[in-house]
């Protein structure tokens, strides 16, 4: 709400009327008679003493003009003759400004008169309350200092005007004429948004295009451009692809376009369609990466370990790459980070050295560029690892939509993939891009900016979540709720909880109470269950249904708050597979995700599945069930583990076995420990060495030397 200043009493009037050098002067008379509200006396007179006493005459025609109980009062009357009364006082000789003086009228008196006509011109622009009346008073009464407020106050009331017109034309001409307003960030968001909304309002790849030649430094051009490949592209077809690529050469999603048209030809990463695939197109611009995919195509490699240096082999135990690196990490794409001397660069599956072994870290590949770091500076290589981003920053992030945050000096801003300064070093902290919109801090809270650097959520949270999703998390004072990309509160900050939205939905937790929220802020399932330990991780959607409880029990509800299953319930996992986990009293049994009851009383624990399957305990006892309850793993094992793709680990006092979904063993219980590489190669450990084996039939593929030792 708008301050409102209280209306300024002007200092009364001090009439010397005693002195003798006034005695039955004019002066005398004029301001007796204003004394005694005679206003038509009093007028006359100070009209008659303008040409001999023109301060004290102006001074007293304020006044007269500026007391509501005369027909005289007019509130720019008011300010008018006090000004000339400025004036003229300032232009006095000293011996006329101690004449005056005796009657009252010095600097103060005309400065007290002065707040008084100001204070009068704001409270009538005010009762009239619009535009013009606020522009005519800043414009009028200078030197006010309740012009700040009217200028607060005219601004919002044109911003508000211009949002109900909601238009680039309405949010134009505001941003024309109020530059200094507080609401111009968001008005050069929403004028942005309106130009493209506007634009493109036919919704054909016609209007994309032309919106992107036409209005370049618009931050939706990228959206635009998304557009025009995802409306040219609607069948994802090799043939759409190409298209789009003839027709939109400056398209950013031009590569994005060539590497779907690359991943179709070749799904299974053969030979001969990599050949083939060159053949058919010849101006592939990523030749480079087709070539180390042809070799990929036919290598699949394993880190091993020889005399305390690693390298690589191939699936079926051949030294590939030698061991001469005191660590390595496994093959992500094309590379794989090793370690040498303290340093890490990246080599390629032939073992040639991509991104020099120099850098003290390597981050994962991001818009092909890797951030390296190297004695606390930081910069970032390309996929052929040569340097791009010099080393000259505290910190780079990882690239999204061509830019990444970078530090320096202690304060962040953006750079692009070869080290511009796009968005100047000046927050606090700062985030990835994401959808357009970074995550940005300054010394009053957390805000958002998009790609140019302009803000559209002004700076003022304790924490934002970020914009990954259409909506974002923000909290203040202790309490969350929800924004737009515009900034605009569409939940309010009142929830001691909001959950991340799954299906629709996202937690929201007020006091000792629970419900669920759209995105949208509505309410769509009432705050009406209770709180429980452990609601802020147990709480959440999980496939259309939700744990909560009434009266004491627990039961699930689905997104249209129905009870799937009945408050009859001790405790209740949630519904991630086929079955969910129900206890009653102590005991734990399942129901099928229809609430039906398969069985109860069973385990002293029961987990949730996991890729159909699901953990189970008695005493110190654990095993595993199917989807259909039956224990495919009996309960004879001290420790389970389900590391996905229907594999199931069991520890019993021999060691470490491996087992399929069916319970057939694939690996005897013999191993300290194992680890899943892909469907048909298991990591086993031993006495502090490892080796892989073919899940086929059990046999080793390579074994670190001592593996077997008693």
């Amino acid at each position: 709400m708008l301050r409102q200043f209280s209306r300024s009493v002007p200092l009364t009037i001090l009439f010397l009327l005693g002195h003798t050098a006034f005695a039955g002067g004019p002066l005398q008379k004029a301001f007796q008679a204003l004394e005694v509200h005679d206003y038509f006396q009093a007028r006359q007179i100070f009209l008659k003493q303008l040409k001999k006493h023109p301060a004290a005459g102006y001074y007293g025609l304020s006044v007269i003009s500026g007391r509501a109980n005369n027909p005289f009062y007019q509130v720019d009357s008011c300010y008018l003759f006090i000004i000339r009364s400025d004036a003229a006082f300032t232009a006095a000789l000293d011996k006329e400004r101690a004449y005056i003086g005796k009657a009252g009228v010095d600097h103060a008196a005309i400065e007290a008169q002065k707040l008084h006509a100001f204070t009068l011109g704001w409270e009538q622009a005010k009762s009239v309350n619009t535009l013009s009346s606020y522009d005519w008073y800043i414009e009028a009464y200078v030197g006010s200092p309740l012009a700040g407020e009217a200028r607060l106050v005219r601004d919002h009331l044109a911003f508000q005007a211009a949002r109900n017109t909601n238009t680039a034309a309405g949010y134009s001409e505001f941003l024309q004429r109020y530059p200094q307003a507080r609401e111009v960030f968001e008005a050069r968001s929403r004028f942005n948004e309106a130009q493209y909304r506007e634009a493109t309002e036919g919704g054909d790849v016609a209007a994309f295009v032309a919106f992107v030649k036409e209005h370049q430094e618009n931050p939706y051009v990228q959206q635009a451009q998304e557009q025009v490949y995802k409306l040219s592209t609607p069948g994802r077809t090799s043939a759409e692809y190409y298209a789009f690529i003839k027709a939109n050469p400056g398209n950013p999603k031009v590569e994005d376009a060539w590497r779907a048209i690359y991943k179709q030809f070749t799904r299974d990463l053969s030979t001969g369609t990599i050949t083939a695939f060159l053949q058919e197109y010849p101006e592939y611009p990523f030749v480079e990466e087709l070539v180390d995919d042809y070799k990929t195509a036919s290598l699949f490699l394993l880190p091993f370990r020889r005399e305390g240096l690693w390298g690589f082999i191939d699936d079926k135990g051949t030294e590939r790459i030698k061991a001469q690196y005191e660590w390595v990490e496994e093959f992500e794409g094309a590379q794989a980070i090793v370690g040498l001397k303290g340093r890490a660069g990246t080599i390629n599956r032939s073992g040639r050295v991509v991104v020099p072994i120099e850098y003290d870290e390597i981050a994962d590949v991001a818009e092909s560029t890797s951030t390296v770091e190297r004695s606390g500076k930081v910069g970032a290589v390309d996929r052929n690892g040569e340097l791009v981003v010099p080393m000259t920053f505290a910190d780079v992030g990882e690239f999204s939509a061509g830019l990444a945050y970078a530090s320096r000096d202690g304060l962040y801003g953006y750079i692009d993939p070869r080290g511009e300064v796009t968005v100047s070093f000046q927050y606090a902290s700062a985030g990835t891009f994401r959808n357009g919109i970074a995550i940005i801090e300054t010394d009053t809270g957390f805000g958002a900016i998009d790609p140019r650097g302009n803000v559209i959520v002004p700076p003022q949270y304790d924490w934002v979540e970020g914009f990954a999703g259409p909506v974002s998390r923000v909290r203040k004072d202790g309490k969350l709720g929800l924004i737009s990309p515009f900034g605009d509160v569409l939940a309010p900050l009142v929830y001691d909880h909001i959950g991340p939205f799954n299906d629709g939905l996202a937690l929201a937790v007020e006091g000792r109470k629970c419900g669920y929220i759209a995105p949208d802020g509505k309410m769509m399932i009432p705050i009406a269950y209770e709180y429980f330990e452990g609601v802020t991780n147990q709480g959440d959607m999980h496939n259309g249904l939700a744990k909560v409880r009434s009266g004491g029990k627990y039961g699930l509800i689905n997104a249209m708050d129905q009870r799937v299953f009945p408050f009859v319930h001790t405790d209740i996992g949630q519904a991630t597979g086929a079955l969910v986990p129900v206890r009653k009293k102590t005991k734990w049994g399942y129901a099928t995700r229809k609430g039906d009851l398969l069985f109860d009383g069973r385990y002293d624990l029961a987990w949730d599945m996991i890729d159909g399957l699901a953990r189970v305990r008695n005493g110190e006892l654990s095993g595993v069930i199917d989807s259909t309850g039956k224990e495919v793993i009996p309960l004879r094992y001290k420790e389970v583990i389900l590391p996905g793709d229907g594999f199931v680990i069991a520890k019993n006092e021999n060691g470490v076995g491996l087992y399929s979904r069916t319970g057939q063993e694939l690996l005897a219980p013999r191993y300290d420990s194992i680890r899943i590489i892909d469907r048909r190669i298991a990591r086993v450990e031993r006495n502090a060495r490892f080796g892989y084996i073919l899940l086929a039939d059990g046999r080793f593929i390579w074994k670190e030397e001592g593996f077997d030792a008693p």
